[in-house]
């Protein structure tokens, strides 16, 4: 059944006219915050990896979430709040997307690039029109190495005959994007982790498998791609048209710019060490990715801190979470951080997956495995 609840809170979110903030510069913008539930109409949606193998299309007005179950495309409506329509893939074939699909990136006009253990664009009814052969190109023309290991994909709708990877090295434990251009059959590499992000928060055996890595979101918002780092809050924003990568780092009120590592414990040996060190991160700060708002034309970032109880729930590996602190980074077009607030509001972390629509962040929630969303709506 539809339901539908409005937060009874009135906020003011304050923000400054560039850098760096006035507070005799000041605007005063209010927004509220309600929360809403889609109807199912009986499906069952995937909902386990918090819609982050999902894509609202600002073109074809609809969600698009890949189900793990099925092997299909759930189609959303959010207008009306139900669920459209599902569209299977074909695992095998001429058509084939391979077993799992874990990016999914409309590009318009009800295509979509989905990416696994193939990448390329299908349409809805799973034809594939367009497909990225990245073990294909050789070493002299940027090709991926042995030691290399493709961690995301992502495309950007109007520019067909580009690809971007992002390609963590587990020999140096370094992260980097990489763009496939499919008419030149050529890879190019580009540095989008200066600081060693990557390195630096990763636990445990930097010469093998035997770790856990911190998050890298791989985004592609309003022509570019972005690259953000959970535990560091520097993003990196690729340009096609200029073929240049913009790096921004800046400094909030509220969270730090980086979470400060510990080197206590065995992260080698020890997955209890582990956890200790990964929710000492967590209770830090954990930073989103940026999404483009199109009608107020600005970027927002989720991140968020948490706190941790003694008892694990179910098959876990963190503690349960008993708070999480969220904060609301707001960008111009420049990407200058042009306001940001704490939302006392949501208990998300900023993991879920949000997303703009209508000039309005939704947040994912799952609401006892129905989807859900919490809306924070700008006046």
């Amino acid at each position: 059944m539809f339901k539908y609840a409005i937060i009874p809170f009135l906020l003011i979110l304050m923000f400054s006219c560039g850098k760096p903030q006035d507070a005799a510069n000041v605007e005063s913008i209010s927004y509220i915050v309600d929360s809403v539930a889609v109807d199912s109409k009986g499906h069952i949606f995937d909902l386990q990896y918090s819609m982050l193998k999902s894509d609202y299309s600002q073109e074809d007005g609809v969600l698009y979430n890949y189900n793990g179950y099925e092997h299909s495309i759930e189609m959303i409506d959010l207008d009306r709040l139900e669920f459209a329509g599902r569209f299977p893939l074909q695992v095998e074939g001429p058509d084939g997307t391979g077993s799992r699909v874990y990016t999914v990136k409309s590009m318009g006009n009800e295509k979509l690039f989905l990416a696994g253990q193939l990448a390329g664009v299908f349409t809805l009814a799973g034809k594939l029109v367009k497909k990225f052969e990245w073990n294909n190109i050789s070493s002299n023309q940027g090709g991926i190495a042995a030691e290399e290991f493709i961690y995301q994909y992502m495309a950007i709708p109007g520019f067909d005959h580009l690809a971007f990877a992002l390609v963590t090295d587990h020999i140096a434990n370094r992260a980097s994007l990489k763009m496939l251009n499919s008419k030149d059959e050529v890879i190019s590499t580009y540095e989008i982790d200066p600081n060693r992000n990557y390195k630096t928060y990763t636990l445990g055996d930097l010469t093998n498998f035997n770790n856990w890595t911190p998050t890298v979101f791989l985004s592609s918002e309003q022509d570019k791609i972005i690259v953000s780092h959970e535990f560091a809050n520097d993003f990196y924003v690729y340009s096609p048209d200029r073929d240049h990568v913009e790096t921004v780092a800046y400094s909030s009120t509220y969270t730090p710019s980086k979470v400060t590592i510990t080197t206590e414990g065995d992260f080698i040996n020890s997955t209890e060490d582990r956890i200790g060190a990964a929710q000492y991160y967590r209770e830090q700060v954990s930073f989103g990715p940026l999404v483009w708002d199109p009608q107020n034309k600005r970027y927002y970032r989720l991140s968020s801190s948490s706190t941790f109880g003694e008892e694990k729930r179910g098959d876990r590996i963190l503690h349960e979470t008993t708070s999480v602190d969220v904060y609301l980074s707001v960008f111009d077009q420049e990407f200058n951080l042009i306001g940001e607030m704490p939302l006392p509001q949501l208990n998300n972390q900023s993991s879920a997956k949000y997303f703009v629509k209508d000039g309005m962040l939704w947040i994912f929630e799952n609401r006892d495995d129905e989807m859900g969303f919490v809306r924070v709506i700008f006046e």
